[in-house]
C-alpha cells in the first residue's frame, strides 16, 4: 500500500481512508467479506512517504493489519521494489506470482495493462518498504537518472523476487530513522535507495546487443514477451504473435531468439510450466494444473514439466 502520513503518529485506517488512497494513487481496494461500511477499521499503524531529489520515492509502512485486503495498482511506473520487513504479502502479476516474507523483496515495472495485484493476510504486523522510480515527481529530475535508466533495459521479466542481503537489510530502517537535516539524510537515503537498485535488478548484460533493433521494435517485441509471461495459458500463433509486433513471422521468430536468447514457443512452454508448478504448490491436481495452464492434456504436461524440473508433477505435490 502506498499512502501519504502527515506524521508519523499511530493510527487507524478504515475502509474509508484506504477509498481515498486509492483515489489518489491509483489503486483499487478490495475488501472481501466485510460489510460495505466505509468506517470499519482494517489497520492501525503509520505510513511515512519520502521522496528524494532523484525522482525515487520511499513509502515505509508499519501496520497491524487487523483485516485481509487487496490492492490492485492501476498507475504506471517504470520501476518498483516491494521489501517485506516483517510479515507477508501475496503478489501477482497477470499469471505470475510471488509470496514474500520478511527479507525478501520483489522488483517490476508498474503498468495499468498488466497491474500488480496485492493481498495482504489478515492478524499480522506487517512492515514493509516501496521504492519507486517516478519520473513524474515534483522534483522533475527522475527521467534524467542515467544509472536508472540504464539498468531498466535489463528486465525482461514481470517480478524478480530476491533475497535481501543482511547487512543492507538490517541498515534499512535505522536510515529511515536517522534524525539530521534533510539536505544529509536525502543523501542517506540515495544511497539505500541505489543499494537496493543494486541488487533488485538483474546481474548480467544482455548477451547480444540489441543495436539492429529500433526503439519501437524493442517495445514490440517486448510486448509479445510480456503477452506471453503474464498470460501463457491462452494459446497463440506465430501469425497472431507477429501481427502484435508488427513484423513478419520469420523476422519475429529470428529477432526473438536474438534478444531473449530462446525460441519463442521454448519461452511459453517455460511461462506454462512456471505457472503450473505455483498451481501444484497450491494444492492443484495435475489434472487441474495442466487446464490451467493451456494444456489439452495432462500427459503432455508431465512430459514437459519432467524434462523442464528433472521432477514429475506429483513429486512436486
Amino acid at each position: 500500500m502506498q499512502a501519504r502520513a502527515g506524521s508519523e503518529a499511530l493510527r487507524e485506517f478504515r475502509i474509508q481512508d484506504f477509498l481515498k488512497f486509492g483515489e489518489h494513487y491509483g489503486i483499487d481496494y478490495r475488501f472481501s467479506g466485510i460489510a460495505e461500511d466505509q468506517q470499519v477499521a482494517i489497520a492501525r499503524g503509520c505510513i511515512k512517504e519520502i521522496t528524494l531529489p532523484s525522482g525515487l520515492r520511499f513509502t515505509h509502512s508499519e501496520l497491524h493489519i487487523f483485516q485481509q485486503y487487496e490492492s490492485v495498482s492501476l498507475g504506471h511506473a517504470p520501476l518498483l521494489i516491494v521489501i517485506v520487513l516483517e510479515g507477508c504479502i501475496h503478489l501477482s502479476v497477470g499469471a505470475v506470482r510471488r509470496e514474500l516474507q520478511g527479507g525478501m523483496a520483489a522488483s517490476l515495472r508498474l503498468c495499468p495493462e498488466y497491474a500488480l495485484n496485492v493481498v495482504q493476510p489478515s492478524d499480522q504486523k506487517l512492515k514493509t518498504l516501496t521504492l519507486v522510480w517516478d519520473p513524474g515527481c515534483s522534483a522533475g529530475a527522475g527521467t534524467e537518472h542515467p544509472t536508472v535508466r540504464r539498468l531498466l533495459h535489463r528486465i525482461h521479466r514481470p517480478m524478480l523476487s530476491w533475497p535481501v542481503p543482511s547487512e543492507l537489510f538490517q541498515s534499512i530502517e535505522p536510515s529511515l530513522d536517522l534524525a539530521m537535516p534533510a539536505l544529509r539524510k536525502n543523501l542517506v537515503l540515495e544511497g539505500l535507495a541505489l543499494q537496493l537498485l543494486a541488487f533488485g535488478l538483474p546481474e548480467h548484460e544482455d548477451s547480444q546487443p540489441r543495436k539492429l533493433l529500433s526503439g519501437r521494435e524493442q517495445k514490440r517485441l517486448e510486448s509479445v514477451r510480456q503477452l506471453l509471461e503474464f498470460a501463457p495459458a491462452e494459446h497463440y500463433s506465430l501469425e497472431d504473435l507477429a501481427e502484435r509486433a508488427a513484423m513478419s513471422s520469420s523476422s519475429l521468430r529470428t529477432k526473438f531468439r536474438a534478444t531473449y536468447g530462446v525460441t519463442i514457443f521454448d519461452y511459453l512452454r517455460r511461462c506454462r510450466l512456471e505457472l503450473g508448478r505455483s498451481y501444484l504448490e497450491r494444492g492443484y491436481s495435475v489434472q487441474q494444473a495442466a487446464h490451467c495452464t493451456g494444456y489439452r492434456h495432462a500427459t503432455n504436461f508431465a512430459t514437459a514439466f519432467r524434462r523442464h524440473f528433472g521432477v514429475t508433477p506429483r513429486q512436486k505435490t
